[in-house]
């Protein structure tokens, strides 16, 4: 097995800076030259080190300067290092050679939305759809801008698609929180408990529901929801200052009896 096949191995085994170290070795002893700088590049960018990722595309790219698969993770690269507007440049090059690629377009619609330039991001979610009708990502992502655009309905949908497609916790919990906007308090609440089934350890999600439970004058299901929040993060303050208020409650309404 070459140093470049054993590079495969340990990159497809997760163990990026053993595979690092074998794409080396083959691109000293020239194997598989252009793919073994791509390959360190990925194992790079795995490990979160954009800037060494980026040289290794860019070694990469120096031979074949329209592999999309180089110029993706390039760009990806440079999004994560905070420059997405050098990321977008290089996602046009890759949709100027392939102008169906629905991952770049979702992409150019993630850092638009990330610019809070929501209007744009639909269009693009819009726009990778109609390649691939059933890219779940998409309605997601496009449900949160429509969140933020306060077209709630709208996001609705979107998260319920979601949900049809491929059921996730925040798919539930972001839906919750759009009912609850729309105050469909009992349809929030179903949706908070649906989240819980799938990820019994998302924080937030106790939370939101201890926030609606109190809401509808459950005070002792709330106080639980709480407690379970706090006991997943124990920095979560709020849910710690919603469980103080109700202890010193719960301390004066003694005090009161005892007077009594």
């Amino acid at each position: 097995m070459s140093f470049y096949d054993q590079g495969r191995a340990y990159l497809h085994k997760g163990q990026f800076r053993k595979a690092a170290e074998y794409f080396s070795l083959s691109i000293k002893r020239k194997i598989e030259v252009t793919n073994s700088y791509f390959h360190r590049g990925l194992c790079q960018y795995q490990m979160k080190q954009y800037t060494d990722a980026i040289q290794d595309f860019d070694k990469a790219l120096a031979d074949q300067p329209e592999n999309i698969d180089f110029l993706f993770y390039k760009a990806m690269s440079l999004y994560n290092r905070y420059n997405p507007t050098q990321a977008n440049e290089i996602f046009d090059q890759i949709l100027a050679i392939k102008p169906d690629h629905f991952v770049v377009i979702h992409q150019k619609a993630f850092i638009q939305m990330n610019m809070k330039n929501y209007h744009k991001a639909i269009e693009l979610y819009n726009e990778a759809l109609t390649f691939k009708e059933d890219y779940d990502s998409c309605y997601h992502n496009r449900a949160f801008c429509y969140d933020q655009l306060k077209e709630y309905d709208k996001a609705i949908a979107d998260y319920t698609k979601v949900i049809e497609l491929n059921p996730h916790f925040l798919s539930y919990y972001n839906r919750a929180n759009t009912y609850v906007l729309l105050e469909k308090y009992d349809e929030a609440l179903k949706d908070f408990e649906e989240s819980l089934k799938i990820n019994p350890n998302y924080f937030l999600t106790h939370y939101g529901k201890g926030v609606l439970l109190e809401s509808k004058g459950l005070i002792n299901e709330a106080i639980q929801s709480y407690q379970y929040a706090l006991m997943i993060n124990p920095q979560f303050d709020l849910a710690e200052k919603k469980l103080a208020y109700y202890a010193q409650l719960a301390q004066e309404n003694e005090s009161t009896s005892k007077e009594d």
